[in-house]
């Protein structure tokens, strides 16, 4: 099985998805709009942001904002539109389990609708702790293995395996977005106590729980209407956040551990290290940058950094 979601095999446009689904995609909004109201910082990091979907929410609340998405493709794709619309963001190619920065960089940070692609989540959550600085913020949204609708299903047929702590792994004809159905793909769907242990262990402190897309169903949507759908969403937000009812559920949580305030970088250049060993690199010209130490050698496409390895 491969371990990362590669959408550019297949070309794949992943703001296609979003065209017909408005309801969860304000619903999504609804929840970060609150919680960035109380955030604030200068660099932050937006892990598996694609086309800029929610840039919106945090692009007031913190100074130098990067979206980092392993599809090249798509970055270039969205480039001027998101450079239009949001200047300043900074737009970085790069596999989430190795990310090309320097320790203790980051005052906030969030990952939406993509831990679901992540097999290695130890590998992923330690490499966040490594460039997240003392004290900052990080949301982290992942499906819900126990919504409401799951644990009617898996009563009904007497199944007690959705009770587990364990991810669970979709079948292959229900969780293949953005590729092939003969594709080997990740869709997994998490129990909230295996995403609060994970985030424990690396230091990351749950500060508030928050519950989203609870009438996610075409049926509800082709009866309410999605505007009827998210004047009942937010007061479902306001009311339930508290337990486990909805499909998708989003954490505010912050990260102590030991780390030194120093001054702080202004420039993308001044934050980015090798993906690989971490070492200091050296920019020979405008698109190329080498390792110091292992002499790896990463380059600048249509003006967007690569720094995708394996």
């Amino acid at each position: 099985m491969i371990d990362i979601a590669e959408y550019d095999i297949f070309d794949y446009d992943y703001s296609k998805y979003w065209e017909n689904r408005r309801y969860e995609n304000l619903a999504e909004k609804n929840v970060l709009n609150k919680i960035f109201l109380k955030k604030a910082g200068y660099w932050f990091l937006d892990i598996g942001g694609s086309y800029g979907r929610l840039t919106s929410t945090y692009y007031e609340s913190y100074n130098k904002p990067i979206i980092l998405d392993y599809s090249l493709k798509t970055l270039i794709k969205n480039k001027e539109y998101i450079k239009a619309k949001y200047p300043g963001v900074e737009l970085v190619a790069a596999n989430a389990y190795k990310m090309p920065f320097k320790k203790d960089t980051f005052d906030g940070a969030l990952m939406v609708r993509v831990i679901h692609h992540i097999e290695k989540t130890d590998t992923y959550f330690k490499e966040l702790n490594r460039i997240m600085k003392n004290g900052s913020s990080y949301i982290q949204e992942f499906p819900n293995k126990i919504h409401i609708k799951a644990v009617l299903r898996s009563l009904l047929k007497l199944n007690f395996d959705l009770f587990k702590e364990d991810p669970y792994l979709q079948p292959k004809a229900t969780g293949s977005e953005g590729s092939k159905k003969q594709y080997d793909h990740i869709f997994y769907n998490y129990h909230p106590k295996y995403i609060s242990r994970l985030l424990k262990k690396n230091n990351f402190k749950i500060l508030k729980k928050y519950g989203c897309s609870y009438l996610r169903s075409p049926l509800i949507k082709k009866i309410l209407g999605e505007d009827v759908m998210l004047f009942a969403e937010k007061i479902l937000q306001s009311t339930l956040s508290w337990t486990n009812i909805p499909p998708s559920i989003f954490l505010d949580t912050k990260i102590t551990k030991k780390g030194k305030k120093g001054e702080i970088p202004h420039n993308l250049i001044s934050v980015l290290a090798c993906p690989s060993c971490k070492g200091n690199l050296l920019f020979k010209r405008e698109d190329l940058a080498i390792c110091e130490k292992c002499s790896k050698e990463f380059h600048k496409k249509e003006e967007i950094w690569d720094f995708r390895v394996n």
